[in-house]
């Protein structure tokens, strides 16, 4: 997985870290618009059986960032990119980008693919930086969503 020897695959003993580090750096972002956590176990679980989260792991055990990433036919599609907020602003966010579009260039993907909030607007200039651009949007449907919302796709090409 490169040459990131602390950055590492989860496994299914990671899923409660993995809960606790997306809702935590989630919440002061996301929180109007989720009503309770924005992902639970249950949900995580799920992932794990469709493509893998990367983890940024720090020294007391829990975690400092992670992404999920899957594979999609050529198409890489990573989401649930979290860092600790005590690691924020500190290039961990774009450390984990750069670990997920190489775990697809890796698998032989040709482009990589994001969707965004669109009550994330400050999520468009970050990937805007990183070559992402916008291709189109889908409907964001989740019955804990708090008010209308879609999703922006956004896309690379690797």
């Amino acid at each position: 997985m490169g040459n990131n020897k602390d950055l590492r695959e989860a496994t299914a003993k990671d899923v409660a870290k993995i809960v606790a580090l997306i809702n935590d750096a989630y919440l002061p972002a996301e929180g109007f618009l989720y009503e309770g956590p924005r992902i639970d176990a249950a949900e995580v679980r799920a992932k794990l059986a469709t493509g893998a989260f990367l983890l940024k792991p720090n020294s007391i055990g829990a975690l400092d960032g992670c992404v999920y990433v899957e594979i999609r036919g050529e198409l890489g599609y990573f989401g649930l990119l979290a860092v600790s907020s005590d690691r924020q602003h500190h290039g961990l966010g774009r450390k984990l980008v750069s670990f997920a579009e190489s775990f697809f260039k890796a698998r032989a993907c040709s482009e990589v693919e994001i969707d965004v909030v669109n009550h994330r607007q400050e999520l468009f200039g970050f990937y805007g930086g990183l070559g992402y651009h916008v291709v189109g949007q889908r409907p964001f449907e989740d019955e804990r969503l708090q008010r209308p919302s879609h999703f922006v796709i956004m896309r690379k090409t690797l």
